[in-house]
């Protein structure tokens, strides 16, 4: 996506269930809603080629406690107004990261290319990607 093309919004769902989910998105969340009961909703921009954020989130009730490694990022209040939703945002363990070994010998553009090629091969596998 260039620059000059505009930005996608998607709605993405939560589902309220003592669960952890991850979700590959552009900016935001940029709103929380909840039109169903048992689902959290929230709207982000679409990833992009520039933009693509791993982020994982959870789904707790007025008056539970926010599990350990967390911090809240959004609240929606159910359909009839009776419960109210509050959505805290988990930390993601890091992921080993891909090691690069180059000969000494190697020249400058030899080393750029295999380095560029890691990094795309690596763009393609971003985890997170099948929620």
């Amino acid at each position: 996506m260039s620059p000059s093309q505009p930005e996608v919004i998607h709605r993405y769902q939560i589902p309220v269930d003592d669960q952890n989910h991850r979700f590959t998105i552009g900016r935001g969340p940029l709103h929380f809603a909840c039109r169903q009961d048992g689902v959290v909703e929230f709207w982000a921009c679409a990833p992009t080629d520039s933009i693509a954020l791993l982020r994982e989130f959870t789904v707790v009730g007025t008056g539970h406690p926010m599990p350990i490694g967390t911090w809240h990022v959004g609240t929606a209040i159910a359909p009839g107004g009776h419960l109210v939703w509050h959505v805290p945002e988990c930390a993601i363990p890091l992921q080993p990261t891909t090691e690069v070994r180059v000969q000494v010998s190697a020249d400058p553009a030899t080393i750029s290319q295999e380095v560029g090629r890691i990094v795309r091969d690596t763009r393609m596998r971003r985890p997170g990607t099948e929620a």
